[in-house]
């Protein structure tokens, strides 16, 4: 068997195949992991262990700031790339959901560096909100050529090359690209 990376929670052999090592547990017949790291198998002495990253990790309330890597009908998928101003190289993503008639892409564009805050971590994945008014874009670039934006109002930028507007959900403090340096 090959090494692969988990999640708490996460599938890594059946107990038939294996037994329980470091950082893994044995539930309902199959061999879980009890961190967010890469599994080892140790096939002669039939053993199975998660080498945990030491790694910043997020918890339900913690601020993070990540890139808008995917944006589908009624989600925003952000990659993690600070938590609570510290880095995190977890490589993780957390996911927004619209529940309204505003869609993801009235608020946000792939690309746009954002912060947000953990609201839950269920089943596997990390869900996020921007409720709050310190939440939201806090650096982007034009999505129709690339060039410099400035704030014009509450919710819209423009672009200083091109001269286009668009909306988005801007955090109070946008344009302030010194929280980026904690990254």
């Amino acid at each position: 068997m090959r090494s692969s990376r988990v999640l708490p929670g996460d599938e890594v052999a059946m107990i038939e195949e294996f037994l329980p090592s470091s950082n893994t547990y044995e539930y309902d017949g199959y061999i879980r992991s009890t961190g967010i790291g890469k599994v080892v198998y140790d096939v002669k002495s039939r053993v199975v262990s998660v080498n945990t990253l030491k790694d910043v990790l997020p918890e339900k309330g913690d601020n993070i700031i990540g890139f808008v890597n995917a944006l589908q009908a009624n989600t925003v998928t952000v990659r993690i790339i600070s938590i609570n101003g510290r880095s995190s190289n977890a490589r993780l993503d957390s996911v927004y959901i619209s529940k309204g008639k505003v869609k993801p892409y009235q608020l946000f564009r792939v690309g746009d560096i954002v912060r947000a805050r953990i609201l839950a971590l269920l089943n596997g994945y990390i869900y996020i909100t921007f409720k709050d008014d310190d939440l939201g874009v806090i650096y982007t670039k034009c999505s129709s050529c690339g060039g410099d934006v400035v704030r014009i109002n509450e919710d819209e930028i423009k672009c200083i090359e091109c001269n286009t507007i668009s909306t988005r959900r801007l955090a109070k403090d946008y344009g302030n690209i010194d929280v980026l340096t904690t990254c």
